[in-house]
């Protein structure tokens, strides 16, 4: 993740879904789409940033007992 010049919140420039999915092995299961949406709902609530998201995925990822 980089700065933006305008933003002091970094920000990723790739696909962040997909690599956060393939990260957790996720990229094919059912789940996997729903715990990203899920993650970006609660990102909306505060920041809606890139790293926001990266947490939050890491965070509720570490809870699940998602089974590939």
């Amino acid at each position: 993740m980089q700065p933006q010049e305008d933003c002091h919140l970094p920000t990723y420039s790739g696909d962040l879904k997909t690599v956060l999915l393939n990260h957790a092995g996720l990229a094919q299961h059912p789940q996997g789409e729903k715990a990203y949406q899920m993650v970006r709902e609660i990102a909306r609530l505060t920041t809606f940033s890139d790293a926001e998201i990266t947490y939050w995925f890491s965070r509720i990822i570490e809870q699940l007992s998602i089974q590939n």
